[in-house]
C-alpha cells in the first residue's frame, strides 16, 4: 500500500511541485483522499466520469474503483454520486522540489 501510495500521488506532488500540501498525509496538508474498492472491475461508462459529453477513457477497462473521494477534508463523491458544486477547486501555487530537479531524466 505504501508504494501505492507513492506512486500514485507522493511522487505525482513532488514531481509537480506540490508537496507537501498535496500527496501527503501530515497535519498542514491538504486531506485529500480515494477510497478505492479493489474488487471492482468494469468498462468505464459516461456516467462514471462526470465529464459533460466526451472523454477518451470511455469503454476502458479498469481494475480497482473510487467508491468515495474526499477534496480537503470535504466529501465529492460518495458511492458514485458527485457531491461537489463544481466550485471546489483552488489554484495550488507549484515550486519544484530541488530533489526532482537534480535526477538524471529518463
Amino acid at each position: 500500500m505504501e508504494r501505492f501510495a507513492d506512486i500514485t500521488s507522493s511522487n505525482a506532488a513532488k514531481i509537480l511541485g506540490m508537496y507537501p500540501q498535496k500527496g501527503a498525509i501530515a497535519v498542514g496538508s491538504d486531506a485529500d483522499f480515494a477510497i478505492i474498492d479493489p474488487a471492482v472491475k468494469k468498462a468505464l461508462a459516461m456516467s462514471d466520469l462526470h465529464v459533460r459529453d466526451f472523454s477518451p477513457w470511455e469503454g476502458w477497462e479498469v481494475e480497482g474503483w473510487p467508491t468515495t473521494v474526499i477534496l480537503r477534508g470535504k466529501i465529492m463523491v460518495d458511492n458514485g454520486e458527485l457531491l461537489g458544486d463544481g466550485n471546489d477547486g483552488q489554484m495550488i501555487l507549484r515550486k519544484m522540489d530541488q530533489s526532482v530537479l537534480q535526477r538524471p531524466g529518463v
